[in-house]
């Protein structure tokens, strides 16, 4: 429990630096979303408790938020190592033993990433197809979706990119 984490800094190659920079770009698109959300809510509550009034559709855009906002914290997460390990069973093993299983543990999250890009993507123009809308401000729900694509589809090269690292480094001496 005390190992550092793989990928704490920041990677050194051109691909790695570029992938880096894309997930922490759209890791800090998310929490401008997130400040956004706390911003309206505040409002909110201060509307409702001074003057009787809500922001109409509160809830509403903080779920659609909230939604943008977890989709693009995830590939800086994966870039960073930050995702939860269970290693109880393999702390002790060799270096070796444990870069293999996480190369397994990246390529596996590469591929659902990849899958739910797919599926997003489907799902966002059956959306748009069927003209869906929230229920109070009839906000149509398929571009919500649709901003989440990009971020899981860099969650998947971020993924794969992990995999790779984790692959390289199974022979290093750390």
């Amino acid at each position: 429990m005390t190992e550092p984490l793989a990928f704490k800094r920041a990677p050194s190659d051109p691909l790695g630096i570029l992938l880096f920079r894309l997930c922490r770009g759209v890791a800090l698109a998310g929490g401008l979303v997130l400040v956004a959300m706390m911003l309206m809510s505040l409002v909110s509550i201060i509307g409702r408790a001074v003057f009787g009034r809500p922001l109409p559709g509160d809830y509403e855009l903080v779920q659609l938020g909230c939604a943008i906002s977890v989709s693009a914290f995830l590939p800086f997460c994966q870039m960073r190592g930050g995702h939860v390990l269970v290693d109880f069973l393999t702390a002790n093993s060799r270096r070796a033993v444990r870069a293999t299983l996480d190369t397994l543990g990246a390529l596996l999250l590469a591929v659902a990433a990849a899958v739910l890009t797919w599926r997003l993507t489907a799902g966002a123009l059956s959306l748009k197809g069927a003209n869906d809308q929230t229920t109070i401000l009839e906000l149509p729900t398929w571009w919500v979706i649709a901003l989440m694509v990009p971020s899981f589809a860099l969650l998947s090269a971020a993924g794969f990119y992990t995999a790779w690292q984790h692959w390289r480094s199974r022979h290093a001496d750390v």
